[in-house]
């Protein structure tokens, strides 16, 4: 028996095309011969895209019971990214299952995602995956058995040597569920932690009680006018109208007016708009059929003469939803299409009782909407030890990583402005 497990481990360091063939017939018999496994006992594994899409619909449950929401992990999000990514790129999947009789996946209590290339490495720093079109990096864990997933998942890294110094959950939402019970947990088996990158970001939340916060205008009454002057004035462009989308075929015909809106703007000159990459465009499409179907996708727009002009992708998981992209036509800048829809929006969601908070997936200090949304998503990295025998280059992993981020920060903004000098 020990044998067998310890050729079961050593997989994750075998080719791909063996770990293929022979991943499927070592799991079942290491499972199958586990006749006494104790009642909810929890199994670790990784698995590769296609054990994952054979348990698409546990994994869709586990969205379902989370301690917090996250659509970007949810199978219908982070899966179709995974197919749309070259396999070099793809995640390390680690999946966490609850026991019940002798049925050793009888639930799904954990699903984490972890970047290839850091096991081993020596003294490394290894850090969680996050598709780059997503805007929170929370795994998704079962508040059922929330604290057993976490214990099983961090011993499961331990034994694997994943992030012998540290290992980086990337973008939390600080006080968040499942932050905080990461962090509890980890204090509880002796293991440091920390947080790097603390930041906000824009939020909307139901005003409460009497203390009822305007979304209009935001932070002054001249604000509030302008806009309201704007909206005038583009009305005598054209007959301005709004529009959504939540059924899977509407979303599938809108989706199309959001990619070529999105590719004529900044985005498309740049080279960062979904079209600009064949398999981020492919994604895009499939990932929005599915979340339609699903029920978690809509797609907003402001139209002048029945044509789009501003498009916002919302998402929903749970009691929060994410308004996640938007694009907007330049040839109407003049009358800022794009704070004319996200009035519009934020009025729409405060009037949904559902919806507890609408996070806006933007980046700390929005020029834009800062101004329209007056709550704050406080978000940061957390950062653990993840072997205590290697607690004392902790704080040297640290540092090289805050070295690293400062160095990276001050190249993006000597690199922007060049580009400023060089188009002004």
């Amino acid at each position: 028996m020990a044998a067998h497990f310890w050729r079961l481990r050593s997989m994750q360091h075998w080719p791909d095309d063996v770990r293929r063939i022979a991943g499927g017939r070592l799991a079942r018999d290491f499972v199958d011969s586990r006749l006494h496994m104790a009642e909810g006992e929890t199994l670790v594994e990784a698995l590769d895209i296609d054990g994952l899409e054979a348990h698409r619909a546990d994994w869709r449950d586990l969205a379902r019971r989370a301690i917090e929401p996250n659509p970007f992990m949810e199978p219908d999000f982070a899966l179709t990214a995974m197919f749309h990514l070259p396999e070099s790129q793809r995640p390390i999947v680690a999946v966490a299952w609850q026991s019940a009789g002798d049925e050793p996946r009888a639930r799904m209590v954990g699903v984490w995602g972890f970047e290839q290339g850091r096991f081993g490495a020596f003294g490394g720093v290894a850090r969680s995956w996050k598709y780059k079109h997503s805007a929170l990096g929370t795994p998704l864990i079962d508040r059922l058995a929330a604290a057993r997933s976490v214990d099983a998942i961090l011993a499961w890294l331990r034994e694997r040597r994943l992030g012998q110094s540290a290992l980086i959950l990337r973008d939390l939402a600080r006080g968040g569920a499942a932050a905080e019970l990461i962090a509890d947990r980890c204090a509880a088996h002796g293991l440091v932690s920390t947080g790097l990158n603390e930041h906000e970001r824009a939020a909307l939340q139901p005003p409460v009680g009497d203390q009822a916060r305007r979304v209009r205008g935001a932070q002054s009454r001249k604000h509030e006018r302008e806009i309201a002057r704007l909206g005038r004035r583009l009305a005598e462009v054209g007959e301005v109208g709004y529009g959504s989308a939540s059924d899977p075929t509407d979303v599938r015909h809108a989706s199309e007016w959001f990619l070529a809106l999105e590719q004529a703007g900044w985005k498309g000159r740049r080279r960062t708009a979904f079209l600009s990459d064949a398999g981020d465009a492919a994604f895009l499409r499939v990932a929005l059929r599915q979340l339609a179907r699903a029920g978690k996708c809509r797609i907003d727009w402001i139209a002048v003469d029945g044509r789009p002009i501003a498009m916002a992708i919302v998402l929903r998981s749970g009691e929060r939803a994410y308004y996640w992209k938007t694009a907007y036509d330049e040839r109407y800048a003049r009358y800022s299409p794009g704070v004319q829809l996200t009035r519009a929006l934020a009025e729409r969601q405060l009037a949904d009782a559902a919806v507890q908070v609408t996070d806006s997936c933007a980046i700390a200090n929005h020029p834009m909407i800062d101004r329209l949304w007056p709550d704050r998503q406080a978000m940061f990295d957390l950062v653990i030890g993840v072997d205590p025998a290697r607690s004392r280059s902790f704080p040297g992993a640290v540092r090289r990583e805050r070295l690293a981020r400062a160095m990276r920060a001050a190249v993006k903004s000597a690199a922007a402005a060049a580009l400023g000098r060089h188009t002004g």
